[in-house]
């Protein structure tokens, strides 16, 4: 049995090498985020278009983005996406690397998300409410989140983030006993990162809603 000092001596010693697996968790997190909110604003504008075509066309891709598991999205891009890609008349190969495949799935939710939540921000703003509107602020932040959180299932597809590189760990100490603490650890990571964030999201939208009478 281990005992709680050599637990801690490891977690020490480790603890550079897990950062860096979390911040490649923010650095996909960001990533996706840019592009998936990008994308989403063109589908929300595209919602409010006079055009029904432009309207029902965008309406259903912001169905199709929300209506998949994003770790499906993980594993057909991992399979179906080059490592390499060569670049023409240049005979330049690029890398494709396998963080960029993780970000472009989580990217996928966050164009339903920002397509639904910024349709309603816009129609608010056009009547008006722009009070209203800038309460997509807070709830776009709070998604990005839960894109913190879920990008560890990047591990899944080969991903240095930090739950693959927990497992790393495991396997470098060859001790099992090391697991649960480890994993714990992973968790304080994330729980560091995401609850500040969380409360203060929370504090600006009810400051928003107070300011601005919305708290019924």
């Amino acid at each position: 049995m281990m005992d709680t000092s050599e637990i801690f001596r490891h977690l020490l010693t480790w603890t550079p090498y897990l950062l860096g697996g979390f911040a490649m968790n923010i650095w996909i997190s960001i990533v996706a985020m840019v592009i998936g909110t990008g994308i989403g604003w063109i589908l929300a504008t595209l919602r409010l278009s006079s055009h029904p075509r432009r309207a029902r066309a965008s309406l259903v891709a912001t169905e199709f983005s929300r209506s998949i598991p994003t770790i499906v999205f993980q594993f057909y891009l991992a399979f179906m996406l080059p490592s390499e890609i060569l670049v023409p008349y240049f005979k330049h190969i690029i890398a494709f690397p396998v963080w960029i495949k993780a970000a472009l799935a989580l990217a996928i939710a966050v164009i339903g998300f920002t397509s639904d939540n910024l349709t309603i921000a816009m129609a608010d703003w056009k009547k008006g409410d722009h009070h209203a509107a800038f309460l997509f602020i807070p709830s776009w932040t709070s998604y990005a989140l839960i894109i913190v959180m879920a990008s560890s299932t990047a591990s899944i597809i080969g991903v240095s983030e930090l739950l693959s590189r927990c497992n790393t760990v495991i396997n470098a100490t060859g001790n099992t006993q090391l697991m649960l603490p480890i994993y714990l650890y992973a968790c304080l990571f994330f729980f560091c990162f995401c609850y500040p964030l969380t409360l203060l999201m929370k504090r600006i939208s009810l400051r928003l809603r107070i300011r601005y009478g919305m708290t019924g």
